[in-house]
C-alpha cells in the first residue's frame, strides 16, 4: 500500500464535511470513485497535465466525462486540474471511505496468510482488528501469500501488524548477522 499524501486527507476530511451536511455518502464516494476512475485513465491523464489546453477546455472535458457525477464532485476534479493534483484521486477517495467507515464504526483490514483462513482463525483475526480498532465491524479482507511462510501479515489503514513466520525468520538472520555467529 502507498502511503497516502497529507493533502489528500486533508481533501477528503473536507469532503466529508460537505457529504456530512447533505448525508450523502454513498453519493459522494461513486462520485469519488468516478473521478479517480478518469484520471487514472492514461490518455485523460496526460491531457489535464498538458499545458496546450486551457483550464476551461479541461473542464469542459471533466463536465462530459462525469455527466452523472454531482455538481460538488465535478468541482473537486476541476480544482483537482487546476491545483495539478489529479494524482490525488484515488489516495482522496481511500481517504473519504476510512471516514466514513470510522463514523459507521467499521474497521477495513486486509490479512495475508500462507493458506486460507479457516472459520476459527478468520473469528479471530476478526476479533482482534475489532479491538485493535476500536470497531463494531470488520470487513476483512483475505489474501493468500504462501510467501508469508506461516502467521498472518494484518493491514488496517495505514498500520501494518507483521506476525509472519517470513517477519520472525528475517529479523532472526539480522541478528545472527549482526552478532558475528
Amino acid at each position: 500500500m502507498q502511503a497516502r499524501d497529507p493533502a489528500a486527507k486533508r481533501y477528503a476530511d473536507a469532503v466529508f464535511g460537505i457529504a456530512s451536511d447533505s448525508g450523502e455518502f454513498d453519493a459522494w464516494a461513486g462520485d469519488l470513485e468516478d473521478v479517480a476512475a478518469l484520471f487514472a485513465d492514461p490518455n485523460a491523464a496526460a491531457y489535464f497535465i498538458s499545458s496546450r489546453f486551457t483550464q476551461a477546455d479541461k473542464e469542459a472535458v471533466i463536465d462530459a466525462a462525469l455527466p452523472d457525477a454531482a455538481g460538488p464532485a465535478r468541482s473537486l476534479a476541476k480544482l483537482l486540474v487546476r491545483k495539478r493534483r489529479t494524482a490525488l484521486a484515488p489516495q482522496i477517495g481511500d481517504a473519504f471511505l476510512a471516514r466514513i467507515n470510522a463514523a459507521r464504526g467499521v474497521a477495513a483490514a486486509a490479512v495475508t496468510t500462507a493458506v486460507p483462513l479457516d472459520d476459527a482463525a478468520r473469528a479471530a483475526v476478526e476479533a482482534a482488528v475489532r479491538g485493535y480498532a476500536a470497531a463494531e465491524t470488520v470487513e476483512l479482507e483475505e489474501l493468500v501469500d504462501p510467501a508469508v511462510i506461516g502467521g498472518a501479515v494484518v493491514r488496517i489503514g495505514d498500520r501494518i501488524i507483521d506476525g509472519s513466520v517470513r517477519t520472525r525468520l528475517a529479523s532472526l538472520r539480522r541478528s545472527l548477522a549482526g552478532g558475528g555467529a
